[in-house]
């Protein structure tokens, strides 16, 4: 005897919320941490590109670490063109958090003066020893603009203080016996001089360009006269000092650049008249003159424009010319100083700072002055301890999709999320998604995410855009009822910045990676997220058995004649990868069977099929898990679920009529 059974079944989904930490790093599918942004996304200013560099394991903390970087080549490798933002650039320590002293200097490039703004040194203050990688932030205009760097700068070539600073930013102090003496930083410029004590060539026209970049330190009297001072010697009328904090591991040497200019002179071993002197003092007190009159070096290490205690003649050199440094006034060598008579060259010393590995000592730069003949100096390029990073390749911000993950049931409106690294900036659609079935076939397209706090979206202006599906003007996909089980199924993500793509306007605001192909998948674009989810449906196996329990007329050996009674059994499984829920099933009696009232039972199988379902549908027996009851010909089965593996029985009997 065939009976119809229909089953409306659907798959249970289980939610599980839990506290997210962003992971981009499995979207950008670097080795490296996790990106950085000081106050969150969607706060303050958001950094869109970064580049690794790494340093050697000879680097030390409190080493200077230096490497040039070319930011518009940096741009190239992403494949973006936008207006490079000066400002942006920071450099982050390994573990993550901004390093405390650094700089960038765009006048400065490959140990050169620059005039190329979208390329300079980056320097800072290495707090984590060792082979580590520091990151170096930096990010287009397009995509807001930055506001200049808060940190400390090391300001040794004087580029990060304004024409005018006495006290440049980063050095200690700046002091000056009178106030006609100059003490400040200036730009590259040409001034003429002219000096008292009826020197040779006056007026004269100096250069006061740096030695790089566009500025240098000025100590001296070159704007005003030397003050009188009865004829005696005014030492330390200018002192200019810094800390420095030595490495312990890798204290490597202090290099400083300085030039002297005017018409007075000094000899080696005393002070005469004019000189600069500059030393290295622990912090007991001890000093250590590496240029000026106690090094007796003038020769290698002039520290006055002339040599000599005496005017200078054509057999001696002395004051009274312009920077004749050891010549005659036939321009005659004295003591053989490379400099030619009257030119205006940039000296160095290199001085090894292992006496001082560990300690914080103090650059103290002074200068001597005696009234008549003018002297003045400049200081630019002070560097010490420096260790060079190598630079890696140019990487951009990223994107994580969060749903859907896992698995997924037919008929299930996708709700798409992901997390981004930082703020995508694009005009329209910044935050978007396809979704692929199994078989690779493009279902859904463009999918708008959201982060205003609706379609989902629970946080408005954080890091995490949300689709839920509910909007039927912006939907997602869903997925179809008779889908069956299946894996391969994919969410891509795209997440974009402002910045215009140099490979088809159609990548515009994603970021590439160097030296992959063009097509849009994770492989290639930083802000491109693939992730996979899978289609797990419930698959339900049903059976039917029936047995003669009495026909009125034998003990034994029952048959299904008129006015027999048939116990019914009705087997329910669940053989596939999801759970079910919500589960229906009818079987309709035919004209030729009666039910019995009050014979409606359940259990784990037919065997054991023993609790007792009452024919209607209310009271507790609808939930203890299995309802049932009979109605119109009809007996109705009602389960709230059933697990993977899962299965049940429901019995009832009836009479042949």
């Amino acid at each position: 005897m065939k009976r119809l059974l229909r089953l409306l079944l659907s798959a249970v989904l289980l939610v599980l919320v839990l506290g997210h930490v962003a992971d981009p790093l499995r979207a950008a599918q670097r080795n490296g941490p996790a990106w950085w942004d000081p106050d969150g996304v969607g706060a303050g200013a958001d950094w869109h590109y970064r580049v690794p560099v790494s340093l050697p394991a000879v680097s030390a903390l409190n080493n200077t670490a230096r490497v040039d970087i070319d930011f518009a080549a940096l741009m190239a490798q992403l494949g973006i063109t936008g207006t490079f933002d000066a400002n942006s650039v920071r450099v982050v320590r390994p573990g993550g958090t901004l390093v405390a002293v650094q700089e960038y200097t765009d006048t400065v490039y490959g140990g050169a003066s620059d005039s190329n703004s979208t390329r300079g040194e980056v320097r800072w203050i290495v707090e984590d020893g060792g082979a580590q990688t520091y990151y170096v932030y930096f990010d287009i205009t397009q995509n807001g603009t930055k506001p200049a760097n808060p940190q400390v700068p090391i300001n040794g070539n004087f580029e990060h203080s304004a024409a005018g600073t006495q006290l440049p930013a980063g050095w200690l102090s700046a002091t000056k016996g009178n106030a006609t003496y100059d003490m400040q930083v200036r730009p590259a410029e040409t001034v003429n001089v002219n000096s008292d004590g009826n020197p040779y060539n006056n007026p004269h026209s100096t250069n006061g360009d740096p030695l790089t970049g566009a500025g240098s330190y000025l100590l001296g009297a070159r704007t005003n006269l030397e003050p009188s001072n009865g004829a005696i010697s005014q030492i330390d009328a200018t002192v200019l000092t810094r800390t420095i904090a030595v490495p312990a591991g890798n204290p490597g040497s202090l290099t400083i650049h300085w030039r002297t200019e005017g018409w007075d002179s000094d000899t080696n071993g005393v002070t005469t008249f004019d000189n600069i002197h500059i030393r290295i003092v622990t912090a007991g007190g001890a000093a250590t003159e590496i240029v000026g009159p106690a090094t007796n070096a003038y020769t290698t290490y002039p520290f006055s424009p002339n040599y000599g205690p005496d005017p200078v003649g054509t057999g001696n050199s002395g004051y009274g010319q312009y920077n004749g440094f050891d010549t005659t006034l036939t321009g005659t060598h004295t003591l053989g100083v490379a400099a030619a008579q009257h030119s205006e060259p940039w000296f160095s010393r290199s001085y090894s700072l292992a006496a001082f590995a560990g300690q914080t000592v103090t650059l103290r730069i002074g200068t001597t002055h005696m009234e008549l003949y003018k002297s003045w100096f400049h200081i630019d390029d002070v560097e010490w301890s420096v260790v060079t990073g190598s630079l890696g390749s140019a990487q951009g911000f990223g994107v994580a999709a969060l749903s859907p993950l896992g698995s997924q049931p037919p008929g299930r409106v996708l709700t798409v999320q992901a997390v981004v690294d930082a703020r995508p900036t694009a005009a329209a659609n910044p935050v978007a998604a396809d979704i692929y079935n199994s078989a690779g076939t493009l279902v859904a397209a463009g999918i708008r995410l959201y982060n205003d706090g609706t379609h989902g979206d629970a946080v408005a202006g954080d890091a995490t855009w949300t689709n839920s599906g509910a909007d039927a003007a912006n939907p997602t996909y869903t997925i179809p009822l008779a889908s069956g089980s299946s894996s391969g199924w994919l969410v891509r993500v795209f997440a974009r910045d402002a910045s215009t793509s140099t490979q088809s306007a159609a990548a515009n605001g994603l970021v590439h990676r160097s030296g992959q192909p063009a097509a849009q998948v994770m492989a290639n674009w930083w802000n491109i997220d693939d992730a996979g989810f899978s289609v797990d449906a419930a698959v339900l196996a049903v059976s039917k058995a029936s047995t003669v329990v009495s026909d009125g007329v034998n003990t034994a050996n029952f048959k299904a004649i008129p006015g027999a009674r048939v116990r019914y059994c009705l087997t329910i499984g669940n053989t596939g990868t999801a759970s079910a829920s919500s589960l229906v099933a009818t079987d309709s009696l035919p004209a030729t069977l009666s039910y019995v009232a009050g014979t409606l039972a359940s259990g784990s199988d037919c065997a054991t099929a023993a609790t007792p379902e009452d024919d209607n549908t209310s009271g507790s027996d609808e939930s203890d898990p299995v309802g049932a009851s009979f109605t119109a010909g009809v007996v109705t089965i009602n389960r709230s679920a059933l697990a993977v593996s899962g299965s049940f029985a429901v019995t009832y009997q009836a009479t042949i009529n």
